[in-house]
């Protein structure tokens, strides 16, 4: 259940070297996705990262209903290989939590190609552990500290307790994230460990004290969904603070002051035109069925209808 993560600390320039080398090769291996589509007929493939898992399969099976001419492969993939997917052809769509970096939106435009996105919800990273673990709050600071040391932090009765970090998957979109944007390069502490995948992580914290999970928020969002009643009694969110002053949850109000520090877009990425299914399946996710789904499994829909009302006063 629990892997050492892989080297992960390579220098962004070094990745960036083997970028288009990598789609190239790609290339030649690709399988030919289904080009004679509408935005509401034929068929499509989407390569997507596992964090978002759950949200996705459910905005497809509505989508297909709606469309019964329809047909929607899911690709579960890294971030990273859902992008050069999509560089070879090997799918029209793909569903990640990050916009295109600068070296990757060059190397389309190499072959003429300027991907086009929507933002369709924010989720966020979110820190999960055991009732029992006496922590219940994490700065900014202390989770750099989580991260890349292996000295113990203090519970709230400011006792030292060491805590062991698992995070969802290997090179998953919130490993990359973490390392990226949080710790900026730094090395991972060796008490950082990766499970093979966010439900086998939420198993193994709901069964394990002083074990800090990782994973993306979109996982638990939902309070109707039997994953989250399963372990509502077991695990606890932490919440965490950016400035030391105020700590906040993972949730849709936090999302949308921009309060939580670990808040995330979650966007749908195609490279074909206007009148296929990758832009059909687009609209629907941006659109206002696709919305209002994100908004009742517990993330931040993009965009949100406005109620106008009217008041009479005689």
């Amino acid at each position: 259940m629990i892997n050492k993560i892989l080297d992960l600390r390579f220098k962004i320039s070094a990745r960036s070297l083997l970028l288009k080398s990598y789609f190239i090769l790609l290339t030649f291996s690709s399988c030919e996705y289904e080009k004679d589509n509408t935005p509401t007929s034929g068929k499509l493939k989407v390569y997507y990262d596992e964090g978002i898992e759950t949200h996705l399969q459910s905005q497809v099976y509505t989508f297909e209903v709606l469309y019964e001419n329809v047909s929607v492969e899911l690709i579960q993939s890294s971030e990273n290989h859902a992008v050069q997917a999509l560089y070879a052809d090997s799918c029209e769509a793909i569903v990640i939590s990050r916009l295109l970096s600068e070296e990757e939106k060059k190397v389309f435009a190499s072959k003429q190609w300027f991907p086009k996105y929507s933002l369709a919800a924010k989720s966020g990273i979110a820190f999960i552990t055991n009732v029992q673990t006496p922590i219940k709050k994490f700065s900014y600071d202390e989770i750099i500290s989580l991260l890349t040391n292996t000295s113990a932090l203090k519970d709230s009765a400011d006792k030292e307790i060491k805590l062991k970090v698992l995070f969802d998957k290997n090179n998953s979109s919130v490993l990359h994230y973490m390392i990226d944007s949080v710790l900026q390069g730094k090395k991972l502490s060796p008490d950082c460990n990766s499970a093979n995948s966010t439900l086998d992580c939420i198993n193994y914290v709901a069964q394990n004290k002083n074990v800090i999970g990782i994973i993306d928020f979109a996982w638990l969002s939902d309070v109707d969904d039997s994953l989250f009643k399963a372990n509502k009694d077991k695990i606890k969110f932490i919440p965490v603070s950016k400035n030391d002053t105020a700590y906040y949850y993972p949730d849709q109000s936090n999302f949308k002051l921009g309060l939580y520090p670990f808040t995330r877009g979650i966007y749908v990425i195609r490279k074909t035109g206007d009148f296929t299914l990758a832009k059909g399946f687009e609209s629907f996710v941006a659109g206002p069925k696709g919305q209002l789904m994100f908004l009742k499994q517990g993330l931040l829909p993009a965009r949100q209808s406005e109620r106008s009302i009217e008041v009479k006063t005689n």
